[in-house]
């Protein structure tokens, strides 16, 4: 409840002040906005995203003095030269990268690392006890960190020039409505867009808001009342019945998507208002068609952010290249052609897997995905072959509603995984499945009244996902209505929101978000 109310004070403040004030100073409303939002939502970690700001500026302006040095200088055909500089900026680009990821390492992982330790010296039956120290996360560590790592790693791949403006860099990295739970920017998505600043604008003002209105009825209406059901099952799951376990994976899934795509509707709506648009992060992903769909849909930008940084780092890196250059000489198949995709596979979803929490279940949820999506590149060439012998049309649309049935339940499989306390408890509730179903399914959490209110504002979600799929923008679409359509909508989102919202004991306490927690 604290942390969006500071979220929309600090919104409040920064609108009230960004517009009145010149333009060109406007991005030091913005500094000191994220900065004082950052630090009364983490005290005196604010330490820790002045260092990762701090070295990534200079490492960056370090690294690029030495690319201009082999434009500039005398040495520039020297081939022994260019090497010593590629070798230094690669030791200057590990060595920050080394220690922000210390950090997180640190504060985030330290207890799982020693689960690990003490698990291994178990198995030697040597005791060991991990010291147990108290740690705090800062806010948004697991987003700023993967952005400061993307813009030094495009200053190294010369992708971008390093930035002179330290200011820059900093709003870049803090810029509040993304520092929660992104999404995660680009360097030249948004860098000079913040800086610079936007001149008022009444499209960007009222869409923004009306996007803010929309993520706080995915939140509040549908997220938080569908957790009093979700959170009582996990509590628990070996004392309920089939028809518990049912509705967990219904509602959990759904709960997730309202839930993390209604704060990113807030963050792009406010930073909307403010005149930014910051990168999408969700597309109606749940009208995906395979696994691989899905994640071009879902979290988009932490996809684009492992698929720039990991999946080309590893499968064009000369050490997976070589191994798989011998595999293939040996063996000469689609299998060994493969090998380098799935290899950057397999490091892009655990990556994915440890990314969102200390915890093996999310670490067997990304390698889930891994598996899945690796079966389906796997077996494309002997499928579109058999399409081709059966003479079958692929977009079919039985078969693209089959595929379309099969991707929904890969996705509420996997996020059942993501959202059980453990994952025994997940396996527990997936087998319970085939098991008796009895017992009332409205002393779950929610009673009949709460069913009806969770069913129709799902409906709703629905109803906003498909015609944004089919007309692109329900904010354009209703913009073309007559003005009492227009604010009739309006008034009926902002009572759905404050009559039906599912509140906490105090009035109006909104649930933490879940990604928050990454």
């Amino acid at each position: 409840m604290a942390s969006i109310l500071i979220f929309f004070a600090t919104l409040l403040v920064t609108l009230c002040l960004y517009y009145v004030i010149p333009k060109k100073y406007r991005f030091i409303v913005l500094i000191v906005a994220s900065l004082a939002f950052f630090v009364i939502m983490s005290k005196f970690l604010v330490c820790f995203i002045a260092f990762t700001i701090t070295t990534v500026y200079f490492a960056a302006r370090w690294i690029q003095k030495n690319n201009d040095s082999t434009i500039l200088d005398e040495h520039k055909e020297d081939k022994e030269y260019a090497k010593k500089i590629a070798k230094h900026n690669k030791a200057i680009i590990t060595i920050t990268i080394i220690l922000n990821l210390a950090i997180i390492g640190l504060l985030k992982y330290f207890q799982f690392f020693g689960s690990i330790v003490t698990g291994i010296f178990s198995w030697f039956n040597v005791s060991f006890i991990w010291p147990k120290i108290p740690l705090a996360l800062p806010l948004g560590i697991s987003y700023y960190t993967l952005q400061s790592i993307g813009y030094l790693v495009d200053v190294h791949r010369k992708r971008i020039q390093a930035d002179t403006n330290f200011a820059r860099v900093s709003l870049f990295l803090m810029f509040f409505p993304a520092i929660q739970e992104g999404p995660i920017c680009r360097y030249e998505q948004t860098a000079n867009m913040l800086y610079d600043g936007a001149d008022a604008n009444y499209k960007d003002i009222s869409f923004g808001a009306q996007r803010v209105l929309w993520g706080l009825f995915k939140k509040a209406v549908i997220a938080d009342r569908l957790a009093m059901l979700v959170n009582l099952i996990a509590s628990d799951p070996h004392s309920y019945s089939g028809y518990a376990s049912l509705l967990f994976i219904l509602f959990y899934t759904i709960q997730l998507y309202a839930d993390f795509s209604g704060f990113l509707d807030i963050a792009l709506g406010s930073a909307q208002m403010l005149g930014f648009k910051l990168p999408e992060n969700f597309r109606q992903p749940f009208f995906a068609t395979s696994a691989q769909d899905f994640w071009k849909r879902w979290h988009m930008t932490l996809g684009i952010w492992l698929k720039e940084y990991v999946f080309y780092s590893v499968a064009l890196s000369p050490k997976v290249t070589k191994f798989c250059g011998k595999i293939k000489k040996k063996w000469k198949n689609h299998f060994t052609k493969s090998l380098p995709t799935l290899i950057a596979l397999l490091a892009v979803w655990f990556c994915n897997g440890l990314w969102h929490g200390p915890e093996w279940k999310y670490i067997f949820y990304g390698l889930y995905y891994f598996v899945i999506i690796s079966i389906g590149m796997l077996f494309e060439p002997m499928v579109k072959k058999f399409y081709a012998k059966k003479n079958i049309d692929p977009n079919n649309k039985w078969l693209m509603a089959l595929r379309h049935a099969r991707t929904i339940f890969i996705i509420f499989l996997g996020e059942t995984m993501f959202g059980a306390n453990t994952l025994e408890d997940s396996f527990y509730i997936i087998g319970s499945l085939f098991t008796h179903y009895e017992g009332n399914v409205f002393a779950l959490g929610l009673d009949w009244k709460e069913m009806v209110i969770a069913i129709v504002a799902m409906l709703i979600l629905l109803t906003v996902d498909i015609i944004n799929e089919r007309k692109g923008d329900i904010r354009e679409v209703v913009a073309a209505r007559a003005i009492p359509i227009r604010w009739t909508i309006y008034i009926l989102l902002l009572v759905a929101i404050l009559v039906f919202g599912a509140y906490g004991g105090q009035m109006y306490s909104v649930s933490p978000f879940i990604y928050g927690n990454f």
